[in-house]
């Protein structure tokens, strides 16, 4: 092959691959897809190739004409004509095209919006997903959205780590090795270390993601799964739970069954959730507010640094206040079910909310070695 057909051949090649990279203009764009709308990887005897070097001529062409004086047309012409040639004897390929740590598979679809949810490899290698699909994965349907099944995937010592980003408006789930499922909602996303699965199991979330973890054990012992986001980290076994990072500054999480051990990132010490628990925290405030409720005035109230109880036991409340403070609160059964109502502000200290309490409650609390006792006045 002559020097100006290899350099043909490989240009041809990099405008493809950046294509699939996400990273080509507009007019690429418009090239690519109207040629690859006209492919059946399928029937390969009965391309229109015809029409394929009528697509690359008319475009190369429209190059030409704008960067190439007149007097020189025919030459280019003449280049334009060798690189239709070229380019549909590359398809073939370019379709299998494989590097020497991951093969990418394309799957034909005439939808090509860039809106699909990616996968990119250590920040920079970026993959839409309707598009191509790392060797071992696969990606189907199944109602308004669709499903990546990573549990196959080949492992590459040099991709270190791995991202899935959902910017479209429908869920997309992940099945990730150790078969624990990511249902990420819009303009969310989840990534790893692609040694995942291993030794440890963590995952950074971002936006509003859905778990449903599944227990994995290494050696009789079980393996935890970790969740990290900007201001928590959460650490389970197997158990459901939703993740949300979407308001600037604040998170929370939702438990659904199991349990989970919910750390702040900024401070000391763990809670733990129960079933139905949504643990709320904020970037200004290293404190974990734990509400059993889904009441918009108890979240409101919290947001403006308040306590907020409505007809609420005072087990519940004493657990809220004692966890917000780092307190140990004990009580008797009789005293547990008593219930409360009130506003108290979260700024004071907590000797000053347990007075606002006992003098509007017939209750009192007294302090000893660590430990607040509440008894019946």
């Amino acid at each position: 092959m002559s020097t100006s057909k290899t350099r043909i051949r490989v240009f041809i090649i990099n405008i493809f691959n950046k294509y699939l990279s996400g990273k080509t203009s507009e007019n690429e764009d418009q090239l690519i897809e109207k040629i690859y709308d006209r492919l059946d990887i399928h029937d390969l005897d009965h391309i229109d190739y015809e029409s394929i070097n009528k697509d690359i001529k008319q475009q190369v062409d429209a190059a030409i004409a704008r960067k190439i004086k007149i007097s020189n047309r025919k030459k280019h012409y003449q280049l334009a004509v060798a690189a239709s040639v070229l380019f549909v004897l590359s398809l073939g390929a370019l379709f299998l095209y494989q590097g020497k740590d991951t093969i990418m598979s394309l799957s034909r679809s005439k939808h090509t919006a860039r809106d699909f949810p990616q996968l990119t490899l250590n920040r920079e290698h970026r993959i839409n997903l309707l598009d191509s699909l790392p060797v071992g994965t696969t990606l189907h349907k199944k109602g308004e959205g669709h499903i990546l099944d990573l549990t196959h995937m080949e492992r590459s010592q040099k991709v270190e780590l791995i991202e899935i980003n959902n910017p479209s408006e429908t869920p997309f789930t992940v099945i990730l090795k150790d078969q624990t499922k990511v249902s990420l909602n819009k303009h969310s996303s989840v990534s790893f270390q692609s040694n995942f699965g291993i030794n440890s199991r963590e995952v950074m979330a971002v936006g509003e993601v859905d778990f449903d973890v599944s227990k994995q054990q290494s050696q009789d012992k079980w393996v935890p799964f970790t969740v990290r986001t900007k201001l928590q980290t959460i650490e389970v076994l197997g158990t459901q739970f939703h993740v949300s990072t979407t308001i600037p500054g604040e998170e929370n999480v939702l438990l659904k069954e199991g349990s989970i051990k919910l750390a702040h990132n900024h401070s000391e010490g763990t809670v733990i959730l129960k079933p139905g628990d949504k643990a709320f925290l904020q970037a200004i405030q290293p404190k974990i507010m734990i509400s059993s409720q889904s009441s918009k005035a108890k979240i409101d109230s919290w947001r403006k640094g308040e306590f907020y109880f409505e007809n609420e036991k005072l087990r519940q409340v004493m657990d809220e206040i004692g966890t917000w403070y780092g307190k140990s609160i004990e009580m008797n059964e009789e005293t547990s079910t008593k219930t409360l109502t009130g506003i108290f502000t979260r700024y004071n200290t907590i000797e000053d909310v347990l007075h606002m309490i006992a003098l509007t409650n017939s209750v009192d609390f007294k302090e000893k070695k660590g430990v607040i006792y509440v008894t019946v006045k």
